[in-house]
């Protein structure tokens, strides 16, 4: 409040408010001091997208090899044509109107009494961009020698079991063998190796010598041995171990097959010894399905049931892989005998025992209300054995 101030009586003096600020500095310079960085920043990528334009025009300006172009302009995947880089020779040849050019017409020859020099023909701008791809040579499948699918079939039943389900071969494991925690695994496996014993002790005697007095085939015979190993033996010998090493020799049986150092004979005796030996083990296994007492007259136990059950599954499974086999091996002598029938309707039954999956084995009475999954079983495996019984009688015939 000045002194020259005058104010009416009985009222307050007005405040002087602060003096005036002075506006900041406006203008240009002012803007382009706050927004510095973000100016040097568009200079720098101005400036960039100006040199990489004039590349980018110097690089269209220049004219395109045509070999980079053909290779450029090939689709990915397809093959491209190998062009030489030597410079395209010209014919010394007037050039040709450009109606002939268009039709196709074929070059005139040069006037009688000058000779021009021959040269390839350059190649031609107007087909495709590539070249198709040649057709991809087809090897024929091998013809297998004769004894290796029998042999092959061999190892694969007992590989199935030993390297294909969980844990193994369950018979030698300390918690599922010794304790018979999985006793049905266990005596499916049985029933498979008890095939596998059976047909490689007649690989062994009869179907790898053509006679008693030729010398036994080494690998084979060490097979033979190793698959006789109790098959709950854990350790000093692994009963596992030792059935490996066991298709590992009939695996070099096979390599000598392919390489002339082995022989395999099919012949009809050969045949009929391996059968019967078939015969005998179905033949215990239907005795076993149907018995109603055990050998010490005690009633068959519901404990004993499923053991039976998938004692005889295990076989059914074996000797249907086997019996294929033997279809192609000794397709001719089957062809002679007409028997292809005989040896279908036996796979049928042994198909279809290893094909039973029932929740609970059950020891039904023959007329009651459960079932009676072991006479179930005794079905199929009763035709197995007549029908290989038949088989035999027939492939004897003369």
């Amino acid at each position: 409040m000045t002194p020259k101030d005058t104010s009416e009586p009985g009222h307050l003096p007005a405040p002087v408010g602060p003096p005036p600020v002075a506006p900041p500095p406006g203008g240009l310079l002012h803007l382009i001091l706050q927004h510095r960085f973000l100016i040097v920043s568009l200079v720098v990528v101005l400036f960039l997208g100006v040199l990489f334009a004039w590349g980018g025009r110097r690089r269209v300006s220049t004219p395109p090899k045509p070999v980079e172009s053909s290779v450029a302009a090939a689709p990915q995947g397809e093959a491209t044509p190998t062009v030489s880089k030597e410079p395209e020779l010209k014919p010394l040849m007037p050039a040709l109107p450009m109606g002939a050019r268009e039709a196709g017409s074929p070059a005139t020859s040069a006037p009688s009494g000058t000779r021009e020099p021959t040269l390839a023909p350059a190649p031609s701008k107007a087909g495709p961009s590539h070249v198709p791809p040649a057709p991809a040579v087809v090897t024929p499948p091998r013809e297998p020698v004769k004894g290796e699918i029998f042999t092959q079939a061999l190892i694969k039943i007992m590989d199935d079991q030993i390297n294909k389900p969980w844990f193994g071969w369950r018979a030698n494991t300390i918690v599922f063998g010794k304790m018979g925690l999985t006793d049905n695994v266990n005596n499916l496996q049985l029933g498979v190796l008890e095939v596998a014993r059976r047909t490689v002790v007649v690989l062994n005697e009869h179907m790898t010598r053509f006679a008693t007095t030729e010398a036994y085939n080494p690998r084979v015979n060490e097979a033979m041995n190793f698959f006789m190993v109790s098959p709950d033996k854990y350790w000093f010998p692994s009963a596992s171990g030792k059935y490996r090493e066991a298709a590992q020799d009939l695996e070099k049986y096979i390599d000598g097959l392919k390489a002339g150092r082995a022989r395999f004979y099919s012949r009809v005796d050969y045949l009929i010894a391996l059968l019967s030996n078939y015969k005998d083990l179905l033949g215990s296994s239907f005795y076993n399905l149907l018995k109603d007492t055990e050998a010490d007259g005690q009633p068959v136990s519901w404990f004993m049931t499923d053991d039976y059950f998938y004692y005889s599954q295990g076989i059914a499974l074996a000797m249907a892989e086997m019996l294929e086999a033997v279809s192609k091996e000794f397709h001719q002598e089957f062809q002679k005998k007409n028997s292809h029938k005989l040896l279908d309707d036996a796979l049928r039954a042994l198909h279809a025992a290893a094909h039973l999956e029932p929740w609970v084995v059950t020891n039904g009475a023959k007329d009651g209300i459960l079932a009676n999954h072991r006479a179930n079983m005794s079905t199929y495996i009763g035709e197995a054995e007549h029908v290989i019984s038949t088989l035999m009688s027939q492939l004897a015939t003369n």
